[in-house]
């Protein structure tokens, strides 16, 4: 039998938002004496963590170079999931094409869930992965929002307009805005390209739509998660779902 995976998040939102998830284990949290108090009794009510109150040094020591809030938690793996099982419950979908920051990928979980996304697709190897610090960066987020890892990025496009998905692609090279893209009807996923060289040349090819976000100031691009939550926004206001 394969050996179940585990791994320590560090934070306040991640530690609770795991204990939250029903299909997340819980394996270990460890407090700090000043949290004692305020959160021991509720853990015991939530889980059947081992529950342990840890010096502040240890906490340094153990989470080096991590901002832990003084709480973290041994976790287990969240169960994997295909795009199979997620795209009959969702007519949104973001896909990241090689973002390698993991805390740009937890900023676009957070983006994600707050405009309602039905998943997030990542691929397999050159992009940061849902790791301690992209939990972390999430806020709670990498608990709800599935995170699809795959081997080919075009492949999966092409499988997603199989199912009657649009693809748009954001690229601050073209002339078409993104609001002039109609995506009030239908199924959407949302392609943002990487840190620094946007789209790769086939993923653009194969989008759909290719668009930009309306800017007016003197910069020229913005971080890749504030432009996600952007775009993202976008479809759900042409969607009407916003209030």
């Amino acid at each position: 039998m394969k050996k179940e995976s585990k791994t320590w998040i560090c934070g306040k939102h991640a530690v609770m938002a795991a204990l939250q998830n029903s299909k997340r284990t819980v394996y270990e949290i460890w407090l700090t004496d000043k949290h004692t108090e305020q959160y021991f009794a509720d853990f015991k009510e939530q889980s059947d963590a081992n529950i342990q109150v840890q010096p502040k040094e240890k906490f340094n020591k153990q989470f080096e170079g991590r901002v832990h809030q003084g709480m973290a938690a041994l976790v287990g793996a969240l169960p994997h999931m295909d795009l199979e099982d997620v795209m009959p419950q969702t007519d949104l979908i973001l896909i990241l094409d090689q973002i390698t920051d993991p805390h740009n990928l937890g900023a676009c979980l957070r983006s994600a869930d707050a405009f309602g996304c039905g998943a997030v697709i990542v691929p397999d190897r050159r992009a940061a992965q849902l790791t301690d610090v992209s939990i972390k960066a999430s806020s709670g987020a990498a608990e709800t929002i599935p995170v699809i890892d795959v081997t080919n990025l075009n492949q999966t496009i092409q499988q997603l307009k199989d199912n009657e998905f649009w693809i748009v692609g954001l690229d601050a090279h073209t002339e078409t805005q993104l609001h002039d893209v109609k995506m009030g009807s239908g199924k959407t996923a949302i392609v943002m390209g990487s840190e620094g060289k946007g789209l790769r040349d086939l993923v653009r090819k194969n989008c759909d739509f290719v668009a930009k976000l309306p800017m007016v100031g003197t910069v020229e691009s913005l971080n890749v998660s504030v432009a996600t939550g952007i775009a993202l926004y976008e479809v759900l206001r042409q969607k009407g779902s916003t209030s």
